[in-house]
């Protein structure tokens, strides 16, 4: 395909996402009224999104090969679902993407619940991809504080990478966004974000993907920051870092209405980059209204 069709979907697969799924349709169905093909290219990498979680960043050309391999990935799934994986019942997936997928499991051995990230087989050759899931594992067990994911385990099984963490069940900042929320309530969820975002850069974690999809309210009222995939070591085992870093330069990395003037520019990245997003976080919480959310990602960026 073209690249500027690319663009032209990218761009409607980008502005539907942020509308609530009743006005999706009627969205696309006015701004395609001459090109029906174009509507349903949108709808189709729409209904592959229904998958995705908050553990991948979501782009066109991703959810495309998504669908390119659906007949495989479905197989895969199924082939997985009451499977035991090492010492893990398989139950259900929660999510899928280029990045891994996340399975509710059970763990057998101490009969608990878990969210069981593994790493697709066809990525376990490729460096890139292996050391940024290492480098969750490492990001998250290097964290101990009430409003972070805990991490269980995190090691091989038959080749294959995965990492097992608490099981969260609530609500993400999004549905509560959509939800409403008053400023008291608001208040108190952006105090314990700040809380976890402290803890973690304590320890020379950097989140680099704040959004409100990747914090979650228990019913308890307990925030809990999740996916660190994007996450950068600051301070632990710098070589390793300088080394990986190289290999990614030039790569935005992180959800452009959420990104920092850094990630844009390719600058210093340091704790200050989610002190950024979870501000933008917090005036969306306020005003339902993301500050930089533009059409596309080029005037999100220049907005930002």
């Amino acid at each position: 395909m073209e690249n500027n069709r690319w663009q032209q979907i990218d761009e409607l697969l980008d502005a539907v996402l942020d509308l609530p799924e009743s006005e999706r349709e009627d969205f696309l169905s006015e701004n395609c009224k001459s090109d029906e093909d174009l509507k349903n290219e949108v709808l189709s990498l729409l209904q592959a999104t229904s998958n995705s979680d908050s553990f991948l960043e979501k782009s066109v050309l991703g959810i495309a090969a998504f669908n390119l391999l659906e007949n495989q990935t479905t197989l895969a799934e199924s082939d997985l679902i009451g499977k035991l994986f090492g010492n893990y019942r398989i139950e259900s997936l929660l999510g899928s993407g280029g990045m891994g997928e996340v399975y509710l499991a059970s763990d057998e051995k101490l009969k608990r619940k878990v969210a069981l990230k593994i790493l697709p087989a066809e990525y376990v050759s490729s460096d890139e991809r292996v050391k940024r899931f290492q480098l969750e594992a490492r990001a998250i067990a290097a964290l101990n504080h009430p409003n972070i994911v805990t991490i269980y385990d995190v090691g091989t099984y038959e080749g294959i990478n995965y990492i097992a963490t608490e099981y969260i069940e609530g609500k993400t900042f999004r549905q509560l966004i959509e939800e409403g929320l008053k400023l008291k309530e608001i208040l108190n969820l952006i105090i314990q974000s700040c809380e976890a975002l402290s803890a973690a850069h304590n320890a020379g974690i950097i989140h680099r993907d704040i959004k409100p999809e990747n914090i979650i309210v228990r019913p308890d009222g307990y925030v809990k920051i999740l996916d660190f995939g994007l996450a950068k070591l600051t301070e632990i085992d710098l070589n390793t870092m300088k080394s990986f870093s190289a290999t990614a330069k030039g790569a935005l990395i992180g959800t452009p209405a959420y990104m920092s003037p850094g990630q844009i520019t390719d600058g210093k990245i340091d704790h200050r980059t989610d002190l950024w997003s979870l501000g933008v976080v917090f005036y969306e919480m306020l005003t339902g209204v993301n500050p930089f959310k533009k059409a596309n990602r080029q005037l999100t960026f220049n907005a930002v």
